[in-house]
């Protein structure tokens, strides 16, 4: 039997709810705080375990990336073992996704989710909007959005993020500390902003944004790429290259800025968010990642109480972090530990419906994440 007969059984005898591997992805650029529950997170030359990935059809684009790093995987019955979710996807579009859906985004989930275990603020960088993205690298631009975990470390030693810029910024500011190339100054031209958990922010493409430390879940579109900005990080100057990616000068780089949204006086008022209660939901369940903001993702926070259950039904399909507690999605066990916490609910299981049941003695709570579309 192939493995597109192993998926169609797979997803007919778990009523359309596939769970997925966990995947971690390393990074050299910073360190983590060992918050995504791994036993040992150092990756050796390649850094160390500091993001997770969540229902992920992205490869990882550094530069010391191992082969399919970053993609996820699907479980097949018990033997630990199944298709990416990529090739899945590809292989019964329809199953997964609805043929409508999979039509029109080409076969893919079209958002990457993260969890982000940063222990040290990421170096000051911005992702190109949808024109330049193309133009350069081929890509997807990448308008991403945060949502602060809760955690015994939630906060971490630095939760805070400079994001856009002061107002009255001028391109020229930013040119010459870029021409220059030699300190971390680019980040007096950005407000930094205080993370709170159970809080996010939506950032959108063409912003420059520096992460803090608060233990994150990210949603974005599906994009890897990215343009330093600041030159001196932890200590050391990153190479020019960094900022550059392949333009052919800093003013190059200068020009993917959105300006207006970054210098905007009121960016904290417009996107600062907080979770908003879904409406006509008669149990606990909240947008974390709010459709009216953009058609690109969104993301809801289910909270299921000892002994209770809520049946879900949804527009599309989606993935499922679990993040706390214990119990079952339809028949599967669900728990907020590696291997029962992830799961990729196909379009039928979605729009038919499913169960939450909480089996244990505290709040099962898990996060949906849904792609571009679903929820507009």
């Amino acid at each position: 039997m192939g493995q597109e007969e192993d998926l169609k059984k797979e997803i007919e005898s778990k009523a359309g709810v596939l769970r997925l591997k966990p995947n971690f992805v390393a990074r050299t650029f910073y360190p983590g705080l060992n918050r995504l529950g791994l036993e040992d997170a150092d990756a050796g030359e390649r850094g160390a375990y500091v993001e997770r990935w969540i229902a992920s059809c992205v490869e990882s684009a550094s530069p010391n990336s191992t082969p399919n790093e970053g993609l996820s995987q699907i479980l097949l019955g018990s033997s630990g073992s199944g298709p990416l979710l990529r090739d899945g996807l590809n292989a019964l579009p329809g199953q997964m996704l609805g043929e409508n859906y999979a039509r029109s985004h080409g076969n893919r989930f079209g958002a990457l989710a993260k969890v982000l275990d940063i222990g040290y603020p990421i170096q000051w960088h911005i992702h190109a909007r949808k024109d330049d993205a193309w133009r350069y690298w081929k890509s997807n631009p990448k308008d991403e959005a945060y949502f602060f975990l809760s955690h015994a470390n939630s906060p971490g030693l630095v939760p805070y993020s400079h994001i856009g810029m002061h107002p009255g910024t001028t391109p020229d500011e930013v040119l010459e500390l870029l021409k220059r190339w030699r300190d971390d100054k680019v980040l007096d031209l950005s407000p930094a902003y205080r993370l709170n958990t159970g809080e996010g922010f939506h950032v959108p493409s063409g912003v420059p944004h520096a992460p803090g430390t608060a233990l994150t879940l990210e949603l974005q579109e599906e994009s890897d790429v990215y343009n330093m900005l600041q030159a001196r990080y932890r200590g050391s100057i990153a190479p020019k290259e960094d900022m550059l990616n392949g333009l052919p000068d800093e003013e190059a780089v200068v020009k993917l800025i959105d300006w207006e949204t970054s210098t905007d006086p009121r960016f904290y008022r417009k996107f600062h968010t907080v979770p908003e209660p879904v409406e006509g939901a008669r149990r606990q369940e909240s947008w974390v990642f709010q459709p009216a903001r953009t058609k690109k993702f969104s993301g809801k926070e289910l909270r299921v109480g000892p002994g209770k259950k809520a049946r879900c039904s949804e527009n599309g399909a989606h993935g499922i972090l679990v993040w706390k507690g214990e119990g079952r999605v339809n028949a599967s066990a669900a728990a907020a530990k590696h291997g029962l916490d992830e799961f990729f609910v196909t379009y039928g299981a979605a729009t038919q419906g499913y169960t939450v049941k909480n089996t244990g003695n505290e709040t099962l709570v898990l996060y949906k994440l849904f792609g571009p579309d679903v929820n507009v």
